[in-house]
């Protein structure tokens, strides 16, 4: 099986991050919110203040390699997924200083999980990359992501987890809480 995982919310905390960022600068939203939507509108943050911070993570030297590991995920069941199936992370993380994108996220996925040579794909739109790698299954917090993923490969088991900002979205798609849910459907071969 070919498996498409997803990095930030759903294996490493990235709304963590950036909250905590927004807090150090502009001392809001207060520690622990949850964006409501991809445009972090209940942060109470302009346009230009949300750019702001944006620029601080390209300024941050190896900015990707720094983030903590998302709740719910299990490094045993990373490295299961990973020993039985072959694993691509794609992801549209944005450039920092540093190492690459995609030394940084290889370098953390090593760090955390202990896998060797984790392949990891760096565009912002992930349908194109799914076409050409073929997953068999799929999970990314981002609606668009699984749409477009669904839609060149209707065949892939695609789920969303949830997060805040895609409560409201009525997904066509199975959701699960944690990457740990994802992971032991399938490892247990399941829907």
């Amino acid at each position: 099986m070919i498996v498409g995982i997803d990095l930030d919310d759903v294996l490493f905390d990235f709304i963590g991050r950036f909250t905590t960022m927004a807090n150090k600068k502009y001392g809001r939203p207060a520690p622990g919110t949850i964006p409501v939507d991809w445009h972090w509108s209940n942060f109470g943050l302009s346009k230009e203040e949300i750019t702001d911070i944006w620029n601080d993570i390209h300024m941050t030297a190896n900015f990707w390699e720094s983030l903590s590991v998302e709740a719910g995920v299990n490094r045993g069941l990373v490295q299961a997924i990973d020993a039985l199936h072959t694993v691509y992370f794609p992801t549209a993380r944005a450039a920092c200083i540093g190492r690459s994108v995609p030394k940084q996220c290889a370098r953390a996925i090593h760090k955390n999980f202990d896998i060797q040579y984790p392949a990891v794909f760096v565009a912002n739109e992930k349908g194109p990359m799914a076409l050409a790698l073929k997953y068999d299954y799929f999970i990314d917090d981002r609606p668009k992501n699984c749409e477009d993923i669904k839609k060149v490969l209707p065949d892939c088991k695609v789920y969303l987890k949830t997060s805040g900002h895609n409560l409201s979205y009525v997904s066509p798609f199975d959701r699960v809480e944690s990457f740990n849910d994802f992971a032991e459907i399938v490892i247990g071969g399941g829907k």
